[in-house]
């Protein structure tokens, strides 16, 4: 019987292969279909659509009458790098999907299409379907299906065909995954006709090493940071098969950033600053030193992982290097940058003015105290009320330090507004009211006359109250 059997999973195999390519190259959402383990797909970038992958994982006679077969679907997509778990979810949910379809379709096909008709295949009601995430060259996820069926066979109807070794368990690499350490591989499991050789090529990342070729392999600095596996290739007089192993690494090493640090904080003067070291892999033990730069410059003293902003931050790209250090060597990697911003203005206290508060008059303001990043800039208007609380409206025109009281100020009352501006923004302060803004008086007009006199002559006006007083006495 050992002839039957082998020709029935030859044929078995080559029909179930057969139903699953047909589907999956029909099924609209399933863009590449491959034979093999895995590890095997190249997973180009950018590729739209699910890729399919399906291996025979297990096979084992089922007495005289049939044979048991396990067989693994693989569908999967790439994951995009932007919010990575939520379209890690989305594509094992669609995947999932996909899959649900195909077994619905793989459950009801027609037999009747079939090369053997003696063959008859039940699939059987324990599949399951399991979400999956492998990294490659970049994030792959899906939905990994695990089928089982069950074959019986009519043997007097079996045409003996011409097989191959079959793998009955996959090769392993084991080994310390760091660099100057050596892997092994073992030769995995295989049944075949006759005496079975093999052949061993060791891969890394995906693509032959030129010259590995025995069942060790001593990793070495070209192997840094990649991932490493091995054919096995098996003959017998029948032919030859080749099995991949499991994927080892990444190699460890010199550190090697996976992820760059990050800046976070308050991008803002007076604000501190911290940065992560980031996500590195090498060998241990990995050190990390900082240092803090503006505009890519070096900041001198500032080597911790905190920075405090200063004045001289603002408006600058502050950014923070991080190099790692292992025995085999020195690794650095930039974080993002932040572009620091200023301190809004703010005034402290009220602004004042000073003058006679009469018609003809010139009042002027005096600015109270204030701060902020930047160093703001000052600017001024002059606001008019009926009564001095409510009501105030700017006057027209009047921006400057001084105002000059006119008629139509007459029995008005006004203020000063003391304006502080700078690139983070603004603030402002409202003086007190003057009083009621009062007509020009006899005693004023001599006083402003003998006040120019004395001013053209002298450059002086001595006890100008004591005088302003005497005239509004006599007058």
């Amino acid at each position: 019987m050992e002839v039957a059997v082998y020709s029935m999973k030859s044929l078995t195999i080559k029909n179930i292969e057969s139903i699953m390519e047909g589907i999956a190259s029909e099924h609209p959402q399933i863009n590449t279909v491959l034979k093999g383990n895995v590890w095997d797909v190249d997973l180009t970038k950018d590729v739209t659509g699910v890729y399919l992958i399906y291996e025979v994982t297990n096979i084992a006679p089922n007495g005289f009458n049939g044979i048991d077969y396990s067989l693994d679907v693989f569908l999967c997509d790439n994951v995009t790098e932007i919010n990575t778990a939520t379209n890690e979810v989305s594509v094992q949910n669609e995947c999932s999907l996909i899959a649900l379809d195909m077994m619905s379709i793989f459950e009801n096909y027609n037999k009747s299409s079939w090369a053997d008709k003696d063959l008859n295949l039940v699939l059987n009601k324990t599949w399951s379907v399991q979400p999956f995430t492998e990294r490659f060259d970049s994030l792959y996820s899906g939905a990994a299906v695990n089928v089982s069926l069950s074959t019986s066979y009519g043997y007097a109807r079996c045409q003996v065909p011409t097989a191959a070794p079959i793998n009955l368990e996959a090769p392993i690499v084991s080994g310390i995954t760091e660099r100057g350490e050596t892997l092994a591989c073992t030769e995995g499991v295989w049944q075949g006709i006759g005496v079975i050789t093999y052949t061993y090529q060791w891969r890394r990342n995906f693509a032959n090493i030129e010259g590995a070729t025995d069942t060790t392999y001593t990793l070495a600095y070209q192997d840094d940071n990649a991932f490493i596996s091995c054919n096995v290739t098996a003959s017998d007089s029948s032919g030859t098969t080749t099995k991949l192993s499991n994927v080892v690494g990444a190699v460890l090493a010199a550190p090697y950033s996976l992820f760059a640090p990050i800046v976070s904080g308050t991008f803002r003067v007076g604000e501190t600053l911290t940065s992560t070291e980031g996500v590195w892999q090498g060998i241990p033990t990995i050190t990390f030193a900082y240092q803090w730069r503006r505009f890519g410059i070096n900041i001198d003293g500032e080597t911790t992982n905190e920075y405090t902003l200063s004045n001289g931050d603002y408006n600058t790209a502050i950014d923070c290097v991080i190099t790692a250090t292992n025995s085999l060597g020195v690794s650095s990697a930039d974080s993002n940058d932040a572009i620091i911003q200023g301190i809004i203005p703010i005034i402290s206290g009220l602004p004042t003015f000073s003058g006679i508060e009469s018609v003809n008059q010139t009042l002027t303001a005096t600015a109270t105290s204030f701060t902020g990043v930047p160093t703001p800039t000052t600017s001024w208007k002059w606001q008019i009320s009926d009564d001095g609380v409510i009501g105030w409206a700017d006057v027209v025109g009047a921006t400057s330090i001084t105002y000059l009281l006119t008629e139509s100020d007459l029995a008005k009352y006004v203020r000063v507004v003391q304006i502080a501006t700078n690139g983070a923004g603004t603030d402002s302060a409202n003086s007190l009211s003057s009083g009621q803004i009062a007509a020009l008086t006899p005693s004023d007009i001599i006083f402003n006359a003998y006040s120019d006199r004395v001013l053209a002559d002298s450059g002086v006006v001595e006890n100008d109250v004591c005088t302003k007083l005497f005239l509004d006495t006599i007058i």
